[in-house]
C-alpha cells in the first residue's frame, strides 16, 4: 500500500475505539495505516475531550423528548423515511457531519456545513453534511461497542448479534454505549432545539428495544418493511459496497457472507418482534416501504394519526417537493435469489403480504 494509506477512506476512529478494534481484530494492515489511525485517534480523543469538558454541564441538565426510533432490516426504506420525517421542523436528527465526527461537531456547530452531496458507498442516495444519518457511525467512532466495526474487519460480521445487543455486551462495556448514546442524542438535541422530537435511524436498533425504551421512557418506533427478495439482494450489494471502500482485511467469502445476511435477518426479526409486543399499539407502526414510495403523503398522514405526531399537513408539500427531487432509483433484479430466499425467509412474505412467486 502506496500513499492510500494516507488518502483511503476512513472512519474517524477516536483512539479507544481503534485500541478496543484491534483487540478483537489483530490482523495485520499497512504500518503506515496503522500509524494513521493511532496518530487521528488521538487527535480525535483530545478534541473529543474538550468538547465534553465544554458541554458535559449542559448537556446533563437537558431533558429529551421521547425519541421516535425507525427500526429494521438493513435496506428496508428506513433511509427514506427518516429523509421524509426529518423535513418536519418539529423533528431534530443527527446529521451526517455529527455522526461521522463525534468528537468536535458541537465545537464547531455554529458553522453552517456544506451542501454539496455525494452519493452514498450503494449508491442509491445522495448525502450532504446536513442530512440525516444514523448514530450508529456515531458510537463506533466513539468508542462504543457497533456491529459497523463489520464494515472495518469483515470477521465481526460473524459476531454481528452480539455486537448489536446491549443485553449480549461484556458488562464493562454495556455502560459505555449507554453514555455514548444518551450524549449523542442530548447533543443533537442542543443543538437543534431541545424542544424537538428526537428523530433517530439505525437498523442495528432493533436489536436494542427493550434498552432504549429503559434510556428513553415513552420511545416510539416506526417499523420498515420490504419484499424479501429485495431486502436480501440489496443487503448482499450493501457489505460488498461497504468493505470495497472500508474494510482492511480480506471480506468474507459470498457463501459464507449470504448464510451470515439469512441467519442475521431471522435473528433480528425474532428480537424485534418479541420486542415490539411488549409496547402500547399507540407508540408502535409498521410502514410497508412499497406503500411509502407508492403514496408517500398518504404513509405519512396514517403514521401521524396511529402515534398522535400532530398536523402532517405543513409537511406534506415538503414530501412532494422531495420525492420529486429524488425520485425512486431503479432496483436491481432479485428473482434470482428468489428460491433461497423463500426457502430460508418463508414467514417474511407470510407476515407483511408479500406474493412468493
Amino acid at each position: 500500500m502506496s500513499s492510500g494509506a494516507w488518502s483511503r477512506p476512513a472512519f474517524n476512529l477516536n483512539l479507544s475505539a481503534w485500541r478496543s478494534i484491534r483487540v478483537r481484530h489483530p490482523e495485520p494492515i499497512d504500518r503506515r495505516l496503522e500509524l494513521r489511525f493511532y496518530l487521528a485517534g488521538s487527535a480525535l480523543s483530545a478534541l473529543g475531550m474538550l468538547q465534553k469538558r465544554l458541554y458535559r454541564r449542559i448537556l446533563d441538565q437537558l431533558d429529551l423528548r421521547p425519541p421516535l426510533f425507525l427500526v429494521g432490516h438493513w435496506r428496508s426504506g428506513t433511509t427514506l423515511l427518516h429523509e421524509l420525517l426529518a423535513l418536519d421542523e418539529h423533528f431534530a436528527a443527527p446529521s451526517t457531519y455529527a455522526c461521522f465526527n463525534p468528537h468536535h461537531f458541537l465545537l464547531a456547530h455554529h458553522r453552517a456545513p456544506a451542501a454539496a452531496r455525494l452519493a452514498r458507498p450503494t449508491g442509491d442516495m445522495t448525502v450532504s453534511a446536513s442530512s440525516p444519518q444514523e448514530e450508529e457511525f456515531a458510537l463506533l467512532c466513539m468508542g462504543a461497542t457497533s456491529p459497523y466495526e463489520a464494515f472495518v474487519f469483515p470477521s465481526a460480521f460473524r459476531q454481528f448479534e452480539a455486537l448489536c445487543d446491549p443485553d449480549l455486551f461484556e458488562h464493562a462495556r454495556e455502560p459505555r454505549w449507554n453514555d455514548a448514546i444518551t450524549w449523542m442524542l442530548k447533543a443533537t438535541a442542543y443543538v437543534c432545539g431541545a424542544d424537538k422530537r428526537l428523530l433517530v435511524k439505525s437498523p442495528a436498533n432493533s436489536f436494542r428495544i427493550p434498552r432504549l425504551n429503559t434510556l428513553f421512557p415513552g420511545a416510539m418506533f416506526i417499523r420498515l418493511v420490504r419484499e424479501p427478495c429485495a431486502v436480501f439482494a440489496s443487503t448482499l450489494r450493501l457489505w460488498q459496497s461497504m468493505w470495497e471502500r472500508y474494510a482492511l482485511a480480506p471480506p468474507l467469502v459470498q457463501e459464507v457472507l449470504i448464510e451470515r445476511i439469512l441467519g442475521t435477518r431471522l435473528a433480528l426479526e425474532r428480537s424485534l418482534q418479541s420486542a415490539l409486543r411488549t409496547l402500547p399499539a399507540d407508540r408502535i407502526a409498521t410502514v410497508r416501504y412499497e406503500d411509502l414510495v407508492a403514496d408517500p403523503c398518504h404513509t405519512i398522514e396514517l403514521l401521524y394519526e396511529r402515534l398522535a405526531l400532530g398536523d402532517p399537513s405543513p409537511l406534506l408539500p415538503k414530501v412532494r417537493a422531495y420525492m420529486a427531487r429524488n425520485p425512486p432509483s431503479a432496483t436491481h433484479s432479485a428473482e434470482d435469489w428468489r428460491p433461497l430466499v423463500q426457502a430460508r425467509w418463508p414467514g417474511m412474505f407470510d407476515e407483511f403480504g408479500y406474493a412468493r412467486s
